[in-house]
């Protein structure tokens, strides 16, 4: 059994892995540290009563990481911890002029994608804190992306720079027009989001004259799902299982 991690900017994912399969998915927010460090650790411990050979991280999150490592250390201290930092990838024609500047966590969501739908050109929308586009030829190659402000973070700033509109809590609804601010703002955030992100697959498609999937993941993913076309794929763990592909079936022999 091993157990995985998948720290990103406001949130870290855990899950148990034994074969092709993971379970046991938590999700800890990682804002507060303290209440980080205790949660993670409930989880260690209630994790610890499997058989757990081996640790693999994958991080965007340089403090996260190493609390998350130090915590680790005081319940599995006779286990390795193994950062998941190599790009090294077998048949994965990656071109990226700053290859360390490139996130873990697009690594493994091509990764995750490529495996899930063999064969498809696609297109992995990661939406968090940051949003970031992943474009993948059927033959593997890495074709370029995008990286630009997750929709909370655009809506924090919209209300942290507009004295007049204040803060209110987002409400999900069909309805394209509201008749409140609360409405106006919710189906701004829904709408403004969704329509880009359809637009920016149809445009991709144009310019490269082919059909791609489009494979939707992150922590707002679902919030999403219900206002994008329905051959778009939502797959919230797309992660996780992108770092299961890597060290289960495709670099095996050299972890």
């Amino acid at each position: 059994m091993k157990m995985l991690l998948d720290i990103g900017n406001s949130m870290t994912k855990i899950c148990l892995n034994k074969g092709i399969s993971i379970k046991n998915i938590k999700k800890i927010e990682n804002k507060k540290i303290k209440d980080y460090e205790k949660n993670l650790k409930n989880i260690l411990v209630n994790f610890k009563k499997n058989k757990i050979e081996k640790i693999f991280i994958s991080s965007v999150n340089l403090k996260i990481l190493n609390i998350t490592k130090k915590t680790i250390r005081k319940i599995f201290p006779q286990l390795d911890v193994k950062i998941l930092k190599n790009y090294d990838f077998k048949n994965f024609k990656i071109k990226y002029k700053e290859i360390h500047k490139f996130g873990s966590d697009r690594f493994f969501n091509c990764i995750g994608a490529k495996y899930i739908l063999n064969n498809k050109n696609l297109i992995i929308i990661d939406i968090g804190t940051a949003t970031t586009v992943d474009v993948v030829s059927s033959d593997f190659e890495y074709l370029g992306g995008q990286i630009f402000s997750g929709p909370l973070t655009s809506y924090s700033t919209l209300i942290s720079n507009t004295s007049m509109i204040g803060n209110h809590d987002l409400l999900i609804s069909k309805k394209i027009l509201g008749k409140s601010t609360a409405q106006c703002l919710s189906s701004g955030f829904i709408y403004s989001n969704s329509i880009m992100f359809e637009g920016l697959v149809k445009k991709i498609q144009k310019e490269y004259n082919k059909k791609f999937q489009a494979l939707i993941t992150g922590g707002l993913s679902n919030i999403f799902s219900k206002f994008l076309p329905k051959d778009f794929i939502i797959d919230q763990e797309l992660t996780l299982k992108g770092i299961m592909f890597y060290i289960n079936e495709i670099n095996r022999s050299k972890i």
